[in-house]
């Protein structure tokens, strides 16, 4: 195979992904607007141009099925066939395999593939004679952006799958060039020859407003946006560290104002810099409405899907991330927040029941929820359980709010039973780690009988952050500004040392964990409470916990770009990175959830009632 064959065939396989993200939706569109000609004809277009296109760049096998694929389509097209579930069912089923080959091909051009059995199952379709077996067949695989992706009874489940299935969901570029449009459906042949052109005297008359020129779209690498971006972090360390020098070292007015103008001038860079990275949600979004119409079908529940801001754009390293969280909340949504159909009756509700999944920009954030109108979430029913596995002591005196932050711990889950979709007791704790991992936070609000809304809030970029410099132990540190709710002195009359427990802050009627950053990174031993009044603490707050971490000194805020630690350090507990600062030297990035997240969940378990009552009073 010469390089020209192959780029072309590589070239086929990106612009084919895309054409079948598209083909799928349309599928699941059918499914409840089955008379509409206007998105059967789209549909047959995709695949004719799918099965067209394949052919001429050499995928003779890929054309052979998706020719027996278009068969069916065109009984559809014709009127000879209704789209009812069993034949949307095949067509996704088609989709997956297709995928499957597309992977497969993307690894080894000259693969190989079987795809006998279903082309017998559509060519019996065509004749009429498989829809009581398909009626009767368990739902396709739950997504098709790879081949590897796991089927219906391996795919997570929120607070219930194991996580040794879990792989990252890679999406396509979103910047990925558009395939032309097929052959118009009156010609049947697979590759149109292109119309002679001849000249047209131009007409005398009034010309029409000028149609808005659309950008054009031009496909790069991600490696190289990857390389410009490496390269303006390098230039934002450059600019701090002569910013710092400014007025001290440097004393010019010429000089300190180019730097001033050269601190722009770089912020305006690394914007748009960073923009290079940004993707829409929409792709994402769309393959959670294949998970909601499998996993219902699996549990013969009756969901509507909402999708609301798909065009949100955040960093493509991120989008890579927070797939698989989304499918385990998504399917929480359907398995354990849905009621069945006769429980939604007699609580007064439709049928039908509704998961929204929206999407919004909030500061420099990018908030995901995911909401549903279920039976919510009832917090006596989650101690219960709780109590049951020995999470929490009977003599606990949680909250409602901090008792249903449980769901998230590892081991938890409320199926009694372990079935296709749930029981597992593995997957909520992996979201809260994945989200996490990721600078991140999710949480989730609920009212009984009304239903419930999972918030995950993500920075939108990971390469470059907004961060509070500080000193401990001689060191310095950098803490990412996300996790830092407020900062402040504290008052030796606010701490308190609890038997059992350590060091306590009264913090405005509320009594929090109070740590030493030098004593959690191991480079001091535990300090007393009588030098507390000489530090700084940093009070770090979410949903679900807050804690107080002590500093020697804060030192100032600054942009910091994210550098991968070494191998030697990389797995160390509480370390998310480094970066250069100012001065041209290193400085560990500190993740402090991480560090400490452990160490404040059962900080409440262990508080007495008597002892936190006699603090707070």
């Amino acid at each position: 195979m010469d390089e020209f064959e192959q780029e072309l065939k590589l070239g086929f396989l990106e612009e084919a992904a895309d054409l079948l993200r598209e083909a799928e939706q349309a599928f699941l569109q059918l499914e409840s607007n089955r008379d509409n000609p206007d998105l059967i004809n789209q549909i047959f277009r995709l695949a004719h141009n799918l099965k067209g296109t394949s052919r001429a760049v050499g995928f003779g096998e890929v054309a052979e099925f998706t020719h027996s694929w278009e068969n069916l389509i065109l009984k559809l097209k014709e009127g000879e066939m209704v789209a009812n579930d069993a034949i949307v069912s095949l067509l996704l089923e088609c989709s997956d395999h297709v995928n499957a080959m597309f992977a497969a091909l993307g690894e080894n051009l000259e693969a190989t593939f079987d795809s006998q059995a279903l082309i017998a199952k559509l060519e019996a379709a065509v004749k009429g004679e498989l829809h009581s077996e398909l009626s009767e067949s368990a739902p396709e695989s739950a997504t098709s952006d790879t081949a590897e992706e796991p089927s219906l009874s391996d795919q997570f489940f929120v607070g219930d799958l194991e996580d040794e299935h879990s792989a990252p969901a890679v999406e396509a570029s979103a910047d990925a060039g558009v395939v032309e449009e097929a052959a118009p459906e009156s010609v049947p042949v697979d590759v149109m020859p292109k119309p002679a052109l001849k000249a047209v005297e131009p007409v005398k008359q009034s010309a029409p407003p000028a149609r808005k020129k659309e950008d054009e779209v031009l496909r790069v690498s991600l490696s190289k946006i990857a390389k410009i971006n490496d390269v303006v972090g390098e230039l934002v360390i450059l600019q701090t560290v002569l910013n710092q020098r400014r007025g001290n070292y440097i004393q010019d007015d010429l000089s300190n104002k180019s730097i001033a103008q050269l601190g722009k001038l770089s912020k305006e860079i690394q914007e748009l810099s960073m923009s290079l990275r940004m993707v829409p949600l929409k792709s994402t979004f769309q393959k959670m409405t294949r998970i909601v119409r499998d996993t219902s079908k699996a549990l013969s529940k009756q969901i509507n899907l909402i999708l609301e801001g798909e065009e949100t754009e955040v960093d493509k390293s991120v989008l890579e991330l927070i797939s698989d969280p989304l499918v385990h909340i998504i399917r929480n949504s359907v398995d354990h927040g849905i009621e069945d159909a006769d429980k939604r009756v007699a609580a007064g509700k439709s049928e039908m029941g509704n998961v929204t999944l929206r999407a919004f920009h909030e500061s420099r954030y990018l908030v995901i929820e995911i909401k549903d109108d279920g039976g919510g979430i009832d917090a006596q029913f989650i101690r219960k359980k709780c109590i049951e596995k020995g999470i929490l002591k009977e003599t606990s005196t949680l909250s409602d709010e901090d008792i249903i932050q449980y769901i998230f711990h590892p081991g938890f889950s409320t199926k009694e039973q372990v079935t296709e979709v749930s029981g597992r007791g593995v997957g909520m704790d992996v979201v809260k780690t994945n989200i996490e991992a990721l600078s991140g936070s999710v949480g989730v609000k609920t009212v009984v009988g009304k239903g419930s809304t999972f918030r995950i809030s993500l920075p939108l970029t990971m390469a470059i952050i907004d961060a509070m410099i500080v000193r401990s132990a001689d060191h310095r540190f950098i803490i990412p500004l996300t996790q830092v709710y407020e900062s402040l002195r504290p008052n030796l009359n606010n701490v308190h040392d609890v038997t059992g427990v350590g060091p306590c802050l009264h913090l405005r009627g509320e009594v929090i964990p109070m740590y030493s950053l030098a004593v959690a990174l191991g480079l001091q031993k535990k300090t007393e409470l009588s030098g507390v009044s000489q530090r700084t603490c940093i009070i770090c707050r979410n949903d679900e916990k807050a804690f107080s971490v002590e500093v020697d000194e804060i030192l100032h805020q600054q942009q910091v770009v994210i550098k991968r630690l070494g191998e030697e350090i990389r797995d160390q507990k509480g370390l998310m990175g480094s970066s250069i600062l100012g001065d041209g030297k290193p400085a560990l990035i500190v993740d402090l959830f991480d560090l400490l997240g452990n160490k404040v969940t059962g900080f409440r378990q262990e508080m007495s009632q008597e002892a936190f009552s006699r603090i707070a009073g």
